[in-house]
């Protein structure tokens, strides 16, 4: 008994002299907002019902200090859902499956710099102009260098954004990015420059995106293509079956450049066969056949960018350009398709806006143009909204934010500026824009301000033909801010939309009388911040 209280003695003086040692530093932050959203007509036809609804969402980060220069830091989001939703009185469902931990990374500040390791913030640079805040797996190393006025940092990143390699059946399929940059601050201004290389393996340009997007539509399923295969019905499928992995027909019409293939294709999950699964043949387009579901993309991005101030005076602009190439395998060497031809990708997005202050007004004007390309099946790829479509921005509500949920809705599926999001089949994204805008902010007190934004927006690019059109029209915002306390604060922002024929014209080509582009939304929200 004796021995056994020394030991417990000695552990818990151990114990004692150790624990300081170790001790953490647990620093907790977050966000639980409560947001309210009205849509007058979500999808612009006149018998659209009004959307009303409220969510919500709480974001927990935690930073564990572990030593002075090694932390580790996350992040979970918990209850982002409409009210009530999963756990209502009326379905007696649990709320369960809600925490959904985003961010894990470890920050190091080493002798020779920072580094940070894990899934961490992505996809953000310069001003928000062009910037997607996401999740993002990667290695970072920033060094930072004291170079007279001010501080010189140079960066380099190293992002996986698809991990295709695992198991036995593909290899060297990864979606890989690179950047290395380097930005300068001082009191008054911060300027950088961005360069970067996306080699993605296995990705789809615009026309497969539209060609999947429409496949699916066909079948009604909302399912990952990749997960399915397709064949002729009027084809032995037991004979044939190893000779398709993707989505080509070997009928000898279509091979030769002519004819249709003979019945409709089947959609088969992998290892099975359901026939009761098919799409129409004339629903395929060409353009998947010929080009299979996916290329092989590396593209460059060079990104400069200024943000200043100077007196009363203040300007932001930002350039983002890329340029590359992509690059198709023949879908099906064994029949008469010839190889595509490699694509041009060649795009970019330029922002510039000036600022004056006037006592508790600032003013400014700006403008904004990201390019576009309303051809998907054309041998170039220009539409910079598909690989950065800057929903961060939003410098207008309905045009250029995903808040209100009429990003995919708009002009029955055209949708708005971000669409989407990244390389996802959305119209108005990938047409581009040009957008020309005036607001104004007043500082009322210390604690209220209001704001107010106009914006002029068309089309970078439309089909041609018919009878398409590319005013968008005329947006106008008017927002208030009310810090209610140092952590609480409400904030309303309503906004109208005199929608142009882009809107009526756009689906189809010739001008839907369903559809009336004049829309407005009313967004307001509760935000408590730790």
């Amino acid at each position: 008994m004796k021995k056994l209280l020394g030991l417990a003695m000695l552990v818990f003086l151990i114990t004692g002299f150790a624990v300081p040692s170790i001790a953490l530093d647990f620093n907790l932050s977050g966000e639980l907002k409560v947001e309210g959203i009205l849509n007058s007509k979500e999808t612009m036809n006149d018998n659209d019902a009004t959307s009303d609804y409220r969510q919500m969402r709480l974001r927990v980060k935690t930073d564990i200090k572990i030593t002075e220069d090694l932390s580790l830091v996350t992040r979970f989001d918990a209850l982002e859902k409409i009210l009530s939703s999963k756990d209502s009185a009326f379905d007696n469902n649990e709320d369960d499956d809600n925490i959904d931990f985003d961010r894990a990374y470890i920050n190091y500040k080493s002798p020779i710099g920072l580094f940070r390791v894990g899934r961490m913030q992505g996809s953000v640079w310069g001003t928000t102009f062009c910037d997607d805040d996401q999740d993002a797996d990667r290695i970072l190393y920033v060094a930072p260098l004291s170079l007279k006025d001010g501080t010189l940092y140079i960066g380099a990143v190293a992002e996986k954004v698809a991990e295709y390699d695992k198991g036995i059946l593909s290899s060297d399929s990864d979606n890989d990015k690179y950047y290395l940059s380097a930005t300068y601050k001082t009191k008054n201004y911060k300027t950088g420059f961005l360069t970067a290389l996306y080699n993605f393996k296995t990705f789809q340009d615009p026309g497969q995106a539209f060609a999947t997007k429409d496949v699916i539509g066909s079948y009604n399923q909302n399912s990952n293509l990749s997960d399915y295969q397709f064949y002729l019905t009027s084809n032995d499928l037991a004979n044939n079956s190893s000779n398709y992995t993707t989505w080509y027909a070997t009928n000898a019409a279509i091979a030769s450049g002519g004819g249709s293939p003979d019945g409709d294709w089947i959609v088969v999950a992998p290892g099975t066969a359901d026939s009761s699964k098919s799409i129409d043949a004339s629903s395929l387009s060409t353009f998947g056949i010929t080009k299979g579901t996916t290329c092989q993309a590396k593209v460059y991005l060079l990104s400069p960018y200024f943000d200043g101030k100077f007196g009363n005076f203040g300007i932001k602009t930002e350039l983002d350009y890329v340029f590359g190439t992509a690059k198709y395998d023949d879908p099906n060497p064994a029949d008469a398709f010839a190889i595509e031809e490699d694509h041009d990708v060649r795009a970019y997005g330029l922002f510039a806006e000036g600022s004056y202050d006037l006592d508790a007004v600032t003013f400014q004007a700006g403008f904004a143009l990201v390019s576009g390309d309303a051809d998907y099946t054309d041998d170039e790829v220009n539409s910079m909204g598909y690989v950065s479509p800057g929903v961060d921005w939003a410098k207008l509500f309905i045009l250029n934010a995903d808040d209100h949920g009429m990003n995919t809705t708009l002009g029955n599926g055209v949708g708005n500026h971000v669409g989407d999001g990244f390389g996802s089949a959305a119209t108005a994204m990938c047409d581009g824009y040009q957008l020309f805008y005036l607001g104004a902010d007043w500082a009322v007190t210390d604690s209220f301000s209001l704001g107010a934004v106009i914006g002029i927006s068309k089309a970078y690019d439309v089909p041609t033909g018919q009878d398409y059109d590319d005013e968008q029209g005329i947006e106008y915002n008017l927002n208030l801010t009310w810090n209610i306390t140092d952590n609480l604060e409400y904030s309303a922002l309503f906004a109208y939309l005199d929608g142009g024929d882009y809107w009526k014209t756009r689906a189809t080509g010739t001008t839907n009388p369903n559809i009336d582009p004049d829309v407005y939304s009313f967004y307001h929200k509760l935000s408590l911040t730790f």
